[in-house]
């Protein structure tokens, strides 16, 4: 079953789309009747409405008087404790100049009686910037106290913590035992492997400057053009052994 919107005439399809005013329950669509108010003809309890009904509602809302009940506690309430301000001459020149900016920052904004608006059209960011300020200001100024006293008294355990402590001398300062060097640095280290084949060399030739094993040493130079070549016995370092597993 298909509906059509009370206010723009469009069509719903979708059922999830139709929405039924809180107030005067007709059908609209989910883009005419989305705001939501108090209907005091349902108990004043929250309910999505459309554009026309949410706007009647809220003019008749300003225009009620505020209940009884509601100006009796208003009548109650103490009268807002004043502040007093002191005089500038009195004041240290750094908070004389925060007064003097604070002062030039009022007045850049100008009154709202003489403008003719309330102070409620006013938003609460604007009105309060100069106390929020001034309150920010002394806020600092407390965080920056706070951190010198800090360093005073960091500053004066140091100088009873040096008076305190015997001279340094030769006997009492253990310096770091310096790193005892590898044989050999890893760039220059010399694989214990033959070069033909990878297995563990046991010949070196002094002319090839090439490590063999058994096999490949006589396999080689046996040609007439490598039976010149001088050979010794290769046995690696203690630590080639242990990190190659040789």
């Amino acid at each position: 079953m298909t509906f059509v919107c009370s206010a723009c005439r469009q069509t719903i399809v979708n059922n999830s789309l139709r929405k039924i005013c809180g107030s005067c329950q007709q059908i609209f669509c989910s883009n005419c009747a989305y705001q939501r108010i108090a209907v005091p003809k349902l108990s004043y309890q929250m309910h999505e409405v459309c554009s026309a009904c949410f706007h009647s509602i809220s003019t008749q809302m300003m225009l009620q008087k505020p209940p009884k009940g509601f100006m009796q506690r208003l009548e109650q309430q103490q009268p807002p404790t004043v502040q007093r301000r002191i005089p500038t001459n009195e004041l240290d020149p750094e908070t004389r100049a925060l007064e003097e900016r604070l002062q030039k920052l009022r007045m850049a904004f100008p009154s709202t009686s003489s403008a003719g608006v309330g102070a409620s059209a006013i938003p609460s960011s604007v009105a309060e910037t100069p106390d929020d300020l001034l309150q920010q200001m002394n806020d600092a100024l407390a965080i920056e106290q706070n951190a010198k006293n800090q360093e005073k008294d960091l500053e004066e355990r140091m100088r009873i913590l040096h008076a305190t402590l015997p001279p340094a001398t030769p006997d009492t300062v253990v310096l770091p035992k310096p790193k005892v060097e590898d044989e050999a640095n890893d760039e220059d280290e010399e694989f214990p492997w033959c070069t033909v084949c990878n297995d563990n060399a046991t010949k070196r030739c002094l002319d090839c400057d090439e490590l063999f094993c058994e096999a490949c040493v006589r396999k080689i130079h046996r040609q007439s053009s490598y039976k010149k070549h001088e050979l010794e016995s290769y046995r690696p370092s203690a630590k080639a052994r242990k990190k190659y597993n040789y």
